[in-house]
């Protein structure tokens, strides 16, 4: 997995979030823009599949308690399936793009 950081409020994540470091880098980096200032977030997960529940954990805190605008975007159709029946694509501004 890598993470790309674009601006002050703009994260990439490449490859396959699978490991509980991969969940810690990337809740890590999400912290570091929250802590910067960001009051939303735009998330582009290109290849992963899957989220582990840490993640999807986080960013409920994240959107719920911190009260920061997510937009998440899914390059991959079975990631944004996940989180539509987790219900979750209204709270994580979530969309398909289709890659």
């Amino acid at each position: 997995m890598e993470i790309k950081i674009f601006g002050t409020n703009e994260l990439a994540v490449t490859g396959i979030i699978k490991t509980i470091d991969d969940s810690m880098l990337l809740r890590g980096e999400l912290q570091k823009l929250y802590e910067g200032g960001a009051d939303s977030i735009v998330l582009k997960i290109e290849d992963s599949f899957a989220m582990p529940s840490a993640v999807i954990g986080y960013l409920m805190k994240l959107v719920n308690r911190d009260k920061v605008k997510l937009k998440l975007v899914a390059g991959d159709s079975r990631l944004y399936q996940l989180l539509d029946e987790l219900n979750l694509t209204e709270s994580f501004g979530v969309r398909y793009s289709g890659n």
